[in-house]
């Protein structure tokens, strides 16, 4: 830090870290590490170093940064959406999940979009928690009936009309 902020964070934390930085920094990982010193450059205008809990902010990975769609364009995927979509995040479809496909597709935009803001909203932050998530595949969305043979079709049919009939 000392070689990206110079004297600024010499005055700001001193020459040598009292093991505060160390401790704040426990449980990243390198990559973490090396995200939030990248983030550096683009941090701040003034130039000034983060904070310890800045800089882990900054090691955190978004949302943007795992792939993930913006709510809205996630909401507009998810309410136009057939059974053989191909999802552009399994978060979007675990998010569409929650509210229900029917309901995206039935409901006005005024209800149903808040509710999906806010599945997709809690299904983004377990992905940033590392949380893996599944998309169907579009094939495999719903299993093809196998058909059955004539006379268990008729015996159905039968069955059926006697209960109507009551």
């Amino acid at each position: 830090m000392t070689r990206i902020y110079g004297h600024r964070w010499t005055s700001a934390f001193g020459a040598k870290d009292d093991a505060t930085w160390l401790r704040g920094l426990h449980g990243l990982t390198p990559a973490q590490v090396g995200r939030g010193l990248s983030r550096c450059a683009t941090h701040r205008a003034d130039g000034w170093p983060p904070t310890l809990p800045e800089f882990r902010a900054l090691c955190t990975p978004t949302a943007e940064d795992l792939g993930l769609p913006t709510p809205d364009a996630a909401y507009r995927e998810a309410a136009l959406a057939d059974r053989d979509h191909r999802w552009s995040h399994p978060a979007v479809f675990a998010a569409a999940q929650v509210v229900g496909l029917f309901e995206l597709r039935t409901l006005p935009e005024a209800k149903s979009h808040p509710l999906f803001e806010r599945a997709y909203e809690i299904v983004t932050r377990r992905v940033l928690a590392g949380e893996q998530f599944d998309a169907p595949i579009p094939q495999a969305l719903e299993k093809l009936p196998i058909p059955a043979r004539a006379e268990v079709a008729e015996a159905a049919l039968t069955t059926m009309r006697a209960l109507l009939r009551g």
